[in-house]
């Protein structure tokens, strides 16, 4: 087991880091919705406010001191095709079976990576995701920057947003 990162500086800044949400987001919807993405340019987002989609799995992290949010956006569309491709059924509404799934999505994409990261000498604790719905953004009790990694459904080129919002 490798050794933790540096705890001077804010763990969710590391590049293995996030390479392993990359890489969860990826094995996780190919294995589990037989869906392939491409991840884009990752940024950072200094204002965290409003968030990109329709529905989103909102997951606290904490490791050690250091504590994020690992929020992950669907479009409407991107969303129904996902889940169409997981489990056979066609949706055109936000029911609760979709939202359902989005958090089930997110837990499961979370804990891949958790165990990842663990295993390299992380300490990330358990958490349960929400779901939310509409236009929402994040409210002013969370300061920090906003990390954004867009990613390509393919071939319907629907988005999905995965977003690390950095406590500091």
């Amino acid at each position: 087991m490798g050794a933790a990162p540096n705890s001077s500086s804010n763990i969710f800044f590391d590049k293995a880091l996030l390479n392993t949400f990359a890489d969860s987001m990826i094995k996780t919807l190919g294995d589990m919705a037989q869906t392939k993405v491409t991840p884009g340019k990752p940024s950072i987002e200094n204002k965290i406010g409003a968030l990109k989609g329709e529905v989103a799995g909102i997951i606290g992290m904490v490791a050690g001191g250091a504590k994020g949010t690992l929020i992950i956006c669907f479009s409407t569309k991107s969303a129904f095709k996902i889940i169409e491709n997981m489990l056979g059924e066609v949706h055109t509404d936000l029911t609760p079976e979709v939202t359902d799934a989005v958090g089930e999505l997110t837990n499961m994409i979370y804990g891949s990576a958790k165990t990842t990261l663990n295993k390299m000498g992380y300490e990330f604790e358990m958490a349960i995701p929400t779901v939310v719905t509409g236009d929402f953004q994040i409210g002013g009790s969370h300061t920090g920057v906003k990390l954004s990694i867009p990613f390509i459904i393919e071939p319907d080129a629907a988005t999905i947003y995965v977003e690390i919002i950095v406590q500091q």
